[in-house]
């Protein structure tokens, strides 16, 4: 809507200056409701080298991804992309060296289970889709059917609804049900991602259903797979797993547009065609964001049957079984 107001001749750029004023109350706000921890985290100091490396990591494979193609993907992109795997690793050596000397790190990687890491990944992979969905979806409304900002942005109406629908539903499953359903909300996404590439896009009407669909199996998706983070993730490790959340979503997206939109634009020229192959491509990456949430799930029931009083073997388990017992019907109250 900011777009198409084209308010006193800025374009897109109020859509950046709105976040400003609801930032601020938010800050506010949150000084005022947030609870304090009160554990050693709240009072270790920052890891500012951390926070340096990791900068410098996120950086080297975020603008080259960015720029890259507007670009011609110069020299230098390339050169960006290599050193970020090196920056990366010398964040995670870093961060492990703080710990073993029993410092602080910026995000303990004790967290990174066999749970955690195929639950996060099968996460980035719904995520990037999303995004991509998002770029790609723009660019055609607006150039390969003509239809303005304003119906490109209502457009997506349904999948912003659909997903807020899918989350307060969590309260009605049982735990062991709950475990499944980021499986069955990502098979649902490919399923809407297919439907946009067997209908091509061919009209209003079914865009708008299509969408929904798509936006609900996100939504299932989403809130099932942090509910099973946040059961299988002690409570002193919860700002570290929200970072990490929040990072991987943050670089999917980038990745996402910058990987499917430069498929995309190849494709078309620019023009906004069908473009059938990014919701082919979406679709199978759905599919393996199903898959992955699969495994997610298959590595906390074994790591919960290893370590249960009487197994022959408990040592190897990634899963604290007393402290996730303990936490799943919590959990289940949060996502509401």
């Amino acid at each position: 809507m900011l777009v198409w107001a084209n308010l006193f001749g800025t374009g897109w750029r109020p859509i950046f200056l709105i976040n400003v004023p609801i930032g601020v109350v938010l800050l506010l706000a949150g000084r005022r409701v947030l609870p304090r921890t009160g554990n050693d985290h709240a009072r270790a100091r920052l890891d500012l080298g951390g926070v340096a490396v990791l900068s410098v990591a996120v950086l080297c494979a975020v603008l080259p991804l960015v720029v890259g193609r507007e670009l011609g993907w110069p020299w230098w992109g390339w050169v960006f992309l290599a050193a970020s795997v090196p920056a990366g690793i010398a964040f995670v050596v870093g961060r492990r060296r703080i710990a073993a000397r029993g410092g602080h790190p910026l995000i303990d990687l004790d967290i990174l289970t066999r749970p955690v890491r195929w639950g996060l990944a099968s996460y980035a992979a719904a995520t990037s889709t999303y995004f991509a969905l998002l770029f790609v979806l723009a660019i055609f409304l607006q150039r390969g059917m003509g239809r303005g900002a304003l119906f490109s942005g209502l457009a997506l109406i349904s999948w912003v609804a659909a997903f807020g629908i899918a989350g307060p539903l969590l309260r009605q499953f049982p735990t062991k049900v709950l475990r499944y359903l980021a499986v069955a909300g990502y098979v649902v996404l490919a399923a809407a991602y297919l439907g946009l590439c067997l209908t091509a896009w061919s009209g209003e009407a079914v865009l708008v259903v299509v969408l929904g669909v798509g936006g609900f199996g996100l939504g299932l998706g989403f809130s099932a797979q942090l509910a099973n983070l946040t059961a299988v993730v002690p409570a002193r490790f919860a700002a570290d797993l929200s970072g990490l959340v929040t990072t991987v979503a943050q670089l999917s997206a980038v990745g996402g547009v910058a990987v499917w939109g430069t498929i995309y634009l190849a494709l078309t020229g620019g023009r906004g065609g069908a473009g059938l192959a990014v919701p082919a491509f979406t679709t199978v990456t759905g599919v393996f964001a199903a898959a992955v949430a699969l495994a997610a799930v298959a590595a906390l029931v074994a790591g919960r049957a290893a370590a249960r009083p009487g197994a022959a073997d408990s040592a190897g388990s990634d899963i604290q079984p007393a402290e996730m017992d303990s936490r799943e019907e919590v959990v289940v109250v949060r996502s509401r």
